[in-house]
């Protein structure tokens, strides 16, 4: 593993981290825009379900971006002069790889969760 290939790869996912979080403003302005067709308790229920994952996630990448950034300041002062990277940036990079994918598969299943709440709330309103 080369030291600029994870340089590379921890400044695509502070990119990635930070699309995330503009995704997820706009997720909750949709649920802003949607919430006053909500009838039901059981709608208003998952609205505020999906409110507070929102949150939740602002937070999870708010602390994912910081421990990249963190990251990175690492890779610009490698402890070694050879630039070969020590077993705990190594470490730190695996682990990071490891939540990021995480981070995705999660992002993925609630952006579609919300969207299929989104559509039955608006086909509720229309029926």
């Amino acid at each position: 593993m080369e030291l600029n290939q994870c340089a590379f790869e921890t400044l695509s996912w502070i990119r990635f981290i930070e699309f995330l979080t503009q995704e997820n403003s706009h997720l909750k302005t949709r649920l802003s825009d949607v919430i006053d067709q909500i009838k039901n308790r059981q709608g208003l229920a998952m609205a505020e379900h999906f409110q507070n994952q929102f949150i939740i996630k602002d937070d999870v990448y708010d602390h994912l971006l910081l421990d990249l950034r963190k990251q990175v300041q690492k890779w610009e002062y490698p402890s070694n002069e050879n630039r070969a990277l020590s077993q705990e940036l190594k470490k730190n990079h695996l682990q990071l790889k490891d939540q990021i994918d995480y981070v995705k598969r999660d992002h993925q299943i609630m952006e579609s969760d919300f969207n299929n709440y989104i559509s039955e709330v608006i086909q509720y309103n229309q029926c």
